[in-house]
């Protein structure tokens, strides 16, 4: 007999089985033929605001389901089926998780990404970006190529500063996913002015970290 190449229905039992992460009819495990929506493959609300615990519930049951031990007797076709699931499930879960990834997964669903928004320093943030810059260039010339000691206090206040405003970005965020169904265009916007900040300011954090991490580890 020949093999059913056709991926809207199922290899197995050959019935219709578009879109399914298992045949309904049979219940074997399916190759997805595209990438999912992930609030779909989870049975969740298209919608920006969700509940993680309940996230966490379903992906362990979706992870239970299509494990590769549950298919370790089953055709090869099936065991690699299992594989690229787990994979997909594993990915949807950790971008849903969390907000950041998230948001820019919500934006590529409605045809947006940051684009040059992210490419530009966010006006709200050019005198800061210029002030820890500038910090940084005065401690790597204190320090000297010999790399000597300096004082750390500033840039480890600077540190602090830079972590409040992250609280502040995932609070700002939290509250734009709540308002999400008032007005989308408006959250689209929202969305993206505050993933391109959050970009510029852990591009500082990292920085500054990475400049006192051998202080750290001394």
């Amino acid at each position: 007999m020949a093999m059913n190449t056709d991926t809207s229905l199922c290899m197995n039992c050959g019935k219709p089985a578009a879109g399914q992460l298992a045949c309904a009819g049979c219940g074997v495990a399916r190759p997805a033929e595209h990438a999912p929506d992930f609030f779909a493959l989870f049975g969740l609300p298209k919608a920006l605001a969700i509940d993680t615990a309940d996230l966490e519930r379903r992906y362990y049951a979706l992870s239970r389901e299509f494990h590769p031990d549950m298919f370790h007797d089953r055709s090869p076709a099936e065991q690699a089926a299992s594989l690229r699931t787990t994979a997909l499930v594993t990915r949807a879960y950790r971008t849903l998780k969390d907000p950041v990834e998230r948001g820019l997964y919500w934006l590529s669903l409605h045809g947006e990404s940051l684009g040059r928004d992210n490419e530009r320093v966010p006006p709200e943030l050019a005198a800061l970006v210029f002030h820890v810059q500038e910090k940084l260039e005065e401690r790597r010339h204190a320090r000297g190529p010999n790399g000597g000691s300096v004082d750390d206090t500033e840039l480890r206040d600077i540190r602090g500063e830079l972590r409040a405003r992250l609280n502040g970005f995932e609070e700002r965020m939290a509250e734009t996913y709540q308002r999400d169904g008032a007005d989308q265009a408006a959250t689209l916007v929202e969305i993206k002015r505050i993933l391109s900040e959050l970009h510029y300011v852990r591009t500082l954090m990292r920085d500054v970290d990475k400049e006192l991490e051998p202080q750290w580890n001394a």
